[in-house]
């Protein structure tokens, strides 16, 4: 055990995390460096319709992303729950709690459940929050259970008053709610107590009405409370609503209550039903695949753990029909976008092995945000608005054509090329085959996005690295066209080695066309890279402002890729790899950094930092992939290397290493080496991110192969 808490399992061997700290969390000094983290640390429990946070403090934060990504309850007051012994009273849940003190009140969180024990002058209280698992892609309570047990261990009778409250602060993520006012009136019926909120502006353009694609989402959903106890009243106004149990417990008593608190866009009634009034640790256990074959109960336990995590970041759109795995922590939860499409695609991959129904969805969904000629939109926001923003990357069609390949060659359900599929903007467009998309994204990857002068795929404004949009300074004008991506040409190259013989499997007449165009295509760049990377033993960067990068200092964006090359010789990959350890290696502990020595120059690019040297499980996921073409043994060390597991003993201090972590993390180059991007204010973001849980899954299914 450490500063931080510990993982155990609950009674149906799924993972929880004792936290044992206290709060505030105060982060160490490195490198003479005071260290940035948030301290209140919150955990993520949550199904397809409800994300909710809940705090090691108690409070507990309730987001939607069916619409808008909006809060109902943010701000400084989120809730409340207090507890009176004899009329004398006690915090339950805040920063100045009994929550915030290990010696007072036990904390866990685990898959879909949070739990808060206290002992209190001769009272024990459980208060317990559930989350119920969706069962499909298509449906999920956008609720939680409450339920609160107070047992009088003591010898005399004890007067217990328990109450908690929420309260209503809505907001919409991305807008913060400039553009638009909200209005809030508060109801009962029967049990239930209800705020309904209106959005209101002055402009009758900015939300037509609820189906309309619009950039602002008007339609918010109503923050509701019912007891499901005779002995719990519901009170409220305008802006909180509150749950009471009084009674008086006679020695050894024990008494039970429960409640549901949750937020609904249609009907109170069908969500509670849809809910029950029980735990529903089982329900999890079926959902979760359980790894039964792992011998490493550790990482066992871990494999479950970033599979639940999956699940409860997994989001369904009302616009769209479908569900798909949000980044999270930056883009979705603290700017309030769902972006980017290159992420949702990554999110999806493990997918492939353990839940079809939802990797279908995430497919599905992602192909409604793609135009009828082939454009992936990059962020969508509002009521299903998707744009590119500012920009035009180039990578988009490479990470649909991964996720596809790898869906067709784990799943075999050839006939999803056959259904019919609505593109952009999805309402009121003619249906198309989905094979037929797949072709127009080839087109456009091939000729829209198309090769420079020596022959490899353009790099537009950017590719994965959108950081070289902001932190080179060059005329846009003259470099848009110009740049030419290594990176972009090593996943054409390795992709489309897989997935052209999948499209060819599924045996549709129409698609033979587009499988020679696309083997056309993967041989004209393959002779392009190869000849570009002649007898280097690693490959460039990129081609940019006139000039080429990663000539001698390795780059680790095309390296993963380049090892997964059918036609490069195990010896040149061999020595390739080599390159690797030396140069994006050495010193790390985790993975291979970002760059072998940080050249860009940015205030906001610290160098060691995100984009310009930092760690990212998405580049670090390709290697092991790559390295395991000729060394399974190496990258299996790898993956463990990557693993929450390494991340917590190399960096205990953090609670940022235990049970997630955001996208990218400081490098050995850096202070805060293992930590959350420490510059500007990403460090107040929720540390949750899909990629950690998405690229250690599928790395350990395509091992076990």
């Amino acid at each position: 055990m450490n500063e931080i808490g510990f993982w155990k399992e609950d009674a149906s061997g799924l993972p929880r995390f004792e936290y044992t700290g206290r709060l505030p969390y105060t982060a160490p000094v490195d490198k003479g460096q005071q260290i940035k983290l948030p301290d209140d640390p919150w955990f993520l429990l949550g199904n397809y319709r409800l994300t909710l946070f809940s705090h090691v403090s108690g409070r507990y934060e309730l987001i939607s992303g069916q619409h808008a990504w909006v809060r109902l309850n943010g701000g400084e007051r989120s809730n409340s729950a207090a507890i009176s012994i004899d009329d004398k009273e006690y915090a339950l849940a805040g920063p100045d709690s009994l929550a915030a003190d290990p010696d007072k009140c036990h904390r866990t969180h685990g898959c879909g459940t949070a739990e808060f024990l206290y002992d209190i002058d001769g009272v024990t209280i459980s208060r317990n929050i559930s989350v119920k698992p969706s069962s499909d892609p298509y449906n999920g309570a956008s609720a939680f259970l409450l339920t609160v047990t107070v047992k009088n261990e003591s010898d005399s009778e004890r007067r217990i008053v328990f109450n908690e409250t929420v309260y209503a602060e809505f907001s919409e993520i991305h807008w913060h709610g400039k553009p638009v006012r909200y209005e809030y009136k508060f109801r009962k019926e029967n049990h239930t107590g209800i705020i309904g909120i209106k959005a209101v502006s002055d402009d009758p353009l900015l939300f037509p009405d609820r189906e309309a694609m619009s950039v602002c989402d008007g339609f918010p959903p109503e923050l509701f409370v019912r007891s499901l106890s005779d002995t719990t009243n519901v009170t409220g106004n305008d802006r909180e609503l509150s749950l009471t149990f009084d009674k008086t417990l006679g020695a050894g008593e024990e008494a039970t209550f429960r409640a549901i608190v949750g937020f609904v866009y249609d009907g109170v009634d069908e969500v509670c039903e849809e809910l029950g009034t029980y735990g529903f640790s089982e329900e999890w256990k079926r959902v979760l695949p359980s790894f039964a074959d792992e011998k490493d109960s550790e990482l066992r336990r871990e494999l479950i753990w970033h599979a639940y995590t999956l699940e409860a970041m997994a989001t369904y759109s009302e616009y769209y029909g479908e569900t798909k795995i949000p980044q999270g922590i930056i883009y979705d939860y603290y700017w309030g976008q769902h972006a980017s499409a290159r992420d949702n695609f990554q999110h999806a991959l493990p997918l492939v092995y353990y839940n079809k129904r939802l990797a279908k969805s995430v497919l599905r969904y992602m192909l409604k945000r793609t135009t009828p000629y082939g454009e992936i939109r990059l962020i969508e926001y509002g009521n299903g608005y998707a744009a590119n923003e500012e920009y035009f990357t180039s990578d988009q069609q490479l990470y649909f054509f991964l996720y596809l390949s790898e869906y067709l060659r784990v799943t075999k359900d050839y006939d999803v090329l056959r259904e019919m599929i609505t593109p952009y903007p999805a309402k009121g467009m003619s249906e198309m085959p989905v094979y037929e998309l797949v072709g127009k994204c080839f087109v456009f990857l091939r000729d829209t996005i198309g090769t420079g002068e020596h022959g490899l795929v353009r790099l537009l404004n950017s590719d994965w690295n959108d950081a070289v949009y902001y932190i080179v300074e060059a005329p846009y004008n003259r470099v848009f066209r110009n740049g030419e991506s290594h990176m972009n040409s090593a996943m054409a190259i390795s992709i489309l080695q897989t997935l052209i013989p999948q499209l060819e499997a599924a045996k549709i007449p129409e698609l033979m066309p587009l499988c020679e165009s696309m083997r056309l295509y993967r041989k004209k760049q393959l002779s392009a890279f190869l000849a570009d990377m002649g007898e280097r033993p690693f490959p460039r960067r990129m081609y940019f402002n006139g000039k080429p990068y990663g000539d001698d200092n390795m780059f680790l964006e095309p390296q993963g890729f380049t090892l997964q090359i059918a036609e490069l010789p195990e010896e040149r990959k061999r020595t390739l790899y080599g390159e690797m350890l030396k140069r994006v290696y050495d010193g790390e502990r985790i993975g291979a950094r970002e760059q072998q020595t940080p050249e860009f120059e940015d205030d906001g690019f610290d160098k060691g930092s995100r984009e310009n040297g930092g760690f990212w499980y998405a580049l670090n996921g390709p290697v092991i992939i790559g390295v395991s073409t000729f060394d399974k043994v190496e990258a299996r060390s790898l993956l463990m290397k990557m693993t929450l597991k390494n991340l917590s003993e190399q960096y205990p201090k953090y609670w940022s290493s235990y049970w997630s972590a955001p996208d990218t993390l400081e490098s050995s180059l850096i202070p805060g080496e293992g930590c959350v991007d420490q510059s500007d204010d990403f460090w107040k973001q929720p540390v949750y991110c899909a990629h950690p849980h998405a690229w250690i899954l599928y790395c350990y299914y395509r091992l076990n192969e």
